[in-house]
């Protein structure tokens, strides 16, 4: 509880992170939380939340004092997925059997496979946009994307790349939804559950044929890789069900952003449209303004956890607020405005150390031809009506209503 914190050294600052106000906009919250100071406990969350960019940085970097053991990224994915493991030998063994696959030049290869899915999705989208529709983009377009690209790595048939959204989703929604006042499981998170079991049945399967019939695909990489030999099949599955959920969800939502933030800003888009090269820097600042990911968490361990000078009690939980991170003042100049000409700065919109992102290059290439293809095509859209907003864990904006 709040009282049971010495607030003469952390401030405090209790503050309902699950409104729809904050969802749709959470920045002057954000910005609520940064003025009273740099490490505030929230009664609340239950939790301390930081929002400076350094704060946060060197917090993920410490795993002698702040761990993912028992943080809710763990309930998401468990124990045994690599992002969240801590221990750095036992988390590269496993990420590194998937590494190559996401490296830059390896992604490059992708572009034409890339290229086909997203000409695709666009193709009837257009059609809807042009006969004078408005067409919901994030479901229509964005959403399908990243998790047809991240089911053809991992070797699956066509026909079950509807169901790795829908299971997707209801995972998704299980982890913005907020929990109910009395403890008891939301009907959202029942769903979840649910979808988590479903998609990790239907990933054993996939494991079991690639074993008698192995591919060049990453379920046969995982299973057939060096420390599979010592890991039950659950331990597999839950590694390739981390790459499936985490792979197009955040994806998905960073492709609804750019459109909107474009869509806000059209001399930013003027300027792209005009000149590609400035796609990547452009994107990137979107991340930097509007990140999928505001909030990620770890727990204090061994009683000498601090932030800025204050004491973290040992097993309390530390909620980094990104989306503050990203308009740190300290280290970006006009923080709260989008400039896509801004200075080259990695942000915190795909992690940082350990567990950064090991499918950024991935998204970075299906972010940059997307653009360019919504550019080519339809560089005249326009979002038409009140875009929704759901959450902080996975923020991103769906509905998207847009029209020509």
């Amino acid at each position: 509880m709040a009282t049971e914190h010495d607030t003469a050294t952390g401030a405090q600052l209790d503050v309902d992170l699950y409104t729809r106000e904050i969802f749709h906009d959470p920045y002057p919250t954000l910005e609520r939380i940064r003025a009273a100071g740099p490490v505030v406990w929230n009664g609340l969350a239950g939790g301390w939340m930081v929002t400076g960019d350094a704060e946060i940085r060197k917090t993920l970097s410490n795993f002698k004092d702040f761990t993912l053991d028992g943080a809710p990224p763990q309930r998401l994915f468990g124990r045994e997925a690599f992002i969240v493991i801590d221990n750095k030998p036992e988390h590269d063994a496993l990420r590194n059997v998937w590494a190559p696959a996401f490296s830059r030049g390896a992604v490059q290869q992708l572009r034409p496979a890339i290229l086909r899915i997203i000409d695709t999705m666009l193709a009837e989208f257009e059609e809807r946009l042009r006969s004078g529709e408005t067409v919901d983009a994030y479901t229509h377009f964005c959403r399908d994307i990243p998790a047809y690209v991240i089911a053809g790595m991992l070797g699956i048939p066509d026909s079950h790349r509807p169901d790795i959204v829908r299971w997707s989703d209801l995972m998704g929604a299980a982890v913005i939804s907020p929990p109910a006042a009395d403890g008891s499981l939301t009907p959202e998170w029942i769903a979840g559950e649910q979808a988590k079991a479903e998609l990790a049945a239907f990933l054993i399967e996939q494991m079991q044929h690639r074993r008698r019939h192995p591919g060049d695909d990453l379920i046969s990489h995982m299973v057939h890789a060096e420390p599979a030999r010592t890991m039950s099949d659950d331990a597999i599955m839950k590694n390739c069900r981390q790459l499936l959920f985490a792979g197009n969800e955040t994806t998905a939502k960073w492709l609804g952003h750019i459109m909107v933030v474009m869509d806000r800003h059209p001399d930013a888009r003027r300027a792209v449209a005009a000149d590609r090269s400035l796609i990547t820097d452009a994107n990137e600042e979107v991340m930097r303004f509007e990140p999928v990911v505001h909030r990620t968490h770890r727990r204090a361990r061994g009683g000498d956890a601090r932030i800025a000078g204050v004491h973290i009690p040992d097993g309390d939980l530390v909620i980094m607020l990104l989306g503050a991170g990203n308009r740190d003042p300290r280290r970006y100049e006009r923080p709260q405005e989008f400039d896509i000409r801004r200075p080259a700065m990695g942000n915190l919109g795909f992690g940082f150390g350990m567990h950064s992102c090991l499918g950024v290059s991935l998204a970075r290439v299906e972010a940059e031809i997307a653009l360019s293809r919504l550019l080519d095509r339809i560089p005249g859209y326009r979002v038409a009506g009140e875009v929704g907003y759901q959450g902080l864990g996975l923020r991103g904006p769906t509905p998207l209503p847009v029209a020509l």
